[in-house]
């Protein structure tokens, strides 16, 4: 590399050294979002990456693009190449979804068990005679802890004097699968009509909520076997790629402008094909039944509501 170039990579390393300081700095100490301010794409797809992790790693989310930060900046002063730490900083920050990938479908199961669970109870508390708002917020503080954030919030909307229909849109909108769709049709449905045998229609959409729950289980433990493969092939690539670099004789070709063009298209395309496997693994929910709140609407419904 001649003196210009060199130049222009220390330019670029002090912008991104700058960069990812400050955003480290907001992870740790973490941001308080504005509620009255929609979500941006960018924002709304991170929060969608990060619940799908484990929950021990969704705590520690601060963390880990922390580490992947530190990790691209160190790599790319050490060999002087922008490519090489932002591939290294990549694997740190993927290094969870390569070890679990499951765990957006096994999440999934267990929130339709809770849901089964949660109508259940409903269907003994309703025996009692209260209406189904009053029932909710009953059910609120025993709410199976898969879905307890949303039962919560639901009881809080209605408590605050929401109007039925659209506190159980919102739950919906949350929840996000058909299934639960089927549940809260159901609460529309009596809080239009107040027709009877509400406690029976919960007991048997229960019963077919376990059953989809068990037959979703049976899928997945086939599945586990592809994602094992995956991972597997995964890490034995990631293992030989870090050898390779590590290896001058190897190496040394990417230590170019064209070279790291090159490897960045490798990088792209091992990442591509891991994305690939992980959907073809991956379980997506039931189509939905009700069509999702405009943004707008959502806005102004959850403004007023803490």
């Amino acid at each position: 590399m001649n003196t210009s170039q060199l130049a222009l990579v220390a330019a670029l390393c002090a912008v991104l050294m700058v960069v990812g300081v400050v955003a480290a700095v907001r992870e740790i100490r973490g941001r308080v979002p504005d509620p009255m301010k929609p979500a941006s794409r960018l924002s709304t797809r991170i929060a969608a990456a990060r619940a799908g992790l484990p929950e021990k790693w969704q705590r520690r989310w601060r963390h880990l693009v922390t580490a992947a930060g530190i990790v691209t900046l160190v790599v790319w002063a050490w060999t002087g190449w922008p490519v090489h730490g932002i591939l290294a900083g990549t694997a740190v920050l993927a290094l969870p979804y390569v070890l679990n990938p499951g765990t957006a479908a096994t999440q999934r199961i267990e929130r339709l068990e809770a849901l089964g669970q949660w109508l259940n109870h409903l269907a003994g508390v309703h025996q009692a005679g209260i209406s189904l708002p009053q029932t909710i917020r009953a059910s609120a503080k025993a709410a199976p802890t898969p879905i307890a954030p949303n039962v919560r919030a639901l009881s809080d909307r209605l408590r605050a004097g929401m109007e039925a229909e659209d506190a159980f849109a919102l739950f919906a909108d949350e929840l996000a699968d058909g299934v639960s769709d089927h549940v809260v049709l159901l609460f529309q449905s009596h809080a239009l009509y107040k027709g009877p045998g509400l406690s029976d229609a919960l007991e048997a959409l229960a019963v077919t909520i376990h059953q989809q729950a068990a037959d979703a289980r049976d899928i997945e433990a086939d599945r586990a076997k592809v994602r094992k493969s995956s991972r597997m092939v995964s890490m034995v690539i990631c293992a030989v790629v870090v050898g390779c670099m590590l290896n001058d004789a190897w190496s040394g070709w990417y230590q170019s402008p064209f070279g790291q063009f090159v490897l960045a298209a490798l990088g792209g395309l091992f990442a591509y094909t891991l994305r690939w496997l992980g959907k073809i693994a991956r379980t997506q929910p039931d189509p939905r039944l009700i069509d999702p709140l405009p943004a707008d609407t959502r806005l102004s419904l959850t403004g007023g509501v803490r």
